[in-house]
């Protein structure tokens, strides 16, 4: 029986990215039992699944000061466990301080695909992926992995352990959702998602604000606006106050957990969202999205399990490539992709 240890602490769409590979190891080591250590902002959607042996929940922001006790406490649950494999998929200065505490053969990317290129000291195995999207670069470290571990003679694509994937959700928090639907009279919805973290990847509000205006002049009672975000995000409760103002008709999702969150969207005719981890965990699910991709790649970092999903992502010319803030004298890209521009890719979504 292996013990394998999965870190990627953060984001929620990094996290995402990597649960796939939860599904590749249980392929390829059956008899594995497999962990996951997790930053807290991230831990409801891991939280409870039934493919992780446990869940260790760090606090966000663990190495500062004032979490250090509750982090030290997790680091000796960590410590206490002789890990087979510990698979580090970030690469980052925060996990290499805490690989240094655990015991187990390391694994990791190279230098030139680790997030922090000296991350590799703290590694005993690097991996050297070929890939163009982000999943296909964690699955290449996980059957690395594997595949140290207990040698293998075939690896599934991603395609084949697809219907494999999974998010569990308490019968209790599925009945929260379906009352929430039923006493609204929803049976599907457009929803729009438009929070994400960098300031550069924000749609602007008077796009949404149009968008929505035009959807809601379009949209039957079959299919009303639901906004997501609105209790945690500045972009979704600017909208909020702006569709308010001019008297266009829209439902507020509830604040629930993330994978209460994924389950109701799995009643979502379409969403449309930014780069974030709502568009991503919809990928993950199969729910049909339109992603709205500027100053990152909608190829590396864009829908990968959904075919649709791949095709209908948006791509806008940035010049400010990677960057998360707009510097002096740039053009904010995102204002180049319009309302009418996303109303036939809306059309042709729904067809």
């Amino acid at each position: 029986m292996l013990n394998i240890l999965i870190m990627r602490v953060s984001a929620i769409g990094d996290v995402i990215h990597t649960l796939p590979c939860v599904f590749l190891l249980k392929k390829l080591l059956p008899n594995a039992r497999i962990s996951w250590v997790v930053q807290q902002k991230a831990a409801s959607l891991l939280i409870g699944q039934p493919f992780l042996e446990r869940v260790y929940v760090l606090p966000d922001h663990f190495l500062y000061p004032k979490n250090m006790r509750t982090t030290l406490r997790i680091t000796k649950e960590l410590r206490a466990v002789q890990w087979d494999g510990i698979i580090d998929f970030q690469g980052l200065t925060k996990t290499s301080m805490l690989l240094t505490f655990l015991y187990g053969k390391k694994y990791g990317f190279d230098k030139n695909n680790a997030r922090w290129s000296l991350s590799t000291l703290f590694t005993d195995h690097q991996t050297t992926p070929v890939f163009s999207n982000i999943v296909q670069k964690n699955l290449s470290l996980a059957a690395d992995a594997a595949y140290d571990l207990a040698p293998y003679k075939s690896c599934p694509a991603v395609h084949t352990m697809q219907p494999a994937f999974q998010l569990s959700v308490q019968e209790h928090d599925k009945q929260a959702v379906q009352g929430w639907l039923h006493d609204n009279q929803i049976a599907s919805f457009i929803a729009l998602c438009p929070n994400t973290t960098w300031a550069s990847k924000h749609w602007p509000t008077e796009h949404w604000v149009d968008i929505a205006e035009q959807l809601a002049q379009q949209a039957s009672k079959e299919r009303p606006l639901v906004i997501v975000g609105s209790s945690f995000g500045q972009a979704a409760k600017d909208l909020v106050k702006e569709l308010s103002n001019n008297n266009i008709p829209f439902y507020i999702m509830p604040s629930w957990h993330l994978a209460m969150t994924g389950y109701a969207l799995t009643h979502a005719r379409l969403v449309i969202a930014p780069d974030t981890g709502l568009l991503h965990l919809c990928d993950y699910l199969g729910i049909k999205t339109i992603g709205i991709f500027g100053p990152t790649s909608k190829k590396q970092h864009g829908p990968f399990l959904d075919g649709d999903n791949v095709q209908q992502a948006i791509q806008i010319a940035c010049p400010h490539f990677y960057k998360k803030e707009h510097g002096d004298g740039d053009v904010n890209c995102m204002t180049l992709f319009t309302p009418n521009d996303m109303l036939l890719q809306i059309n042709t979504a729904l067809k």
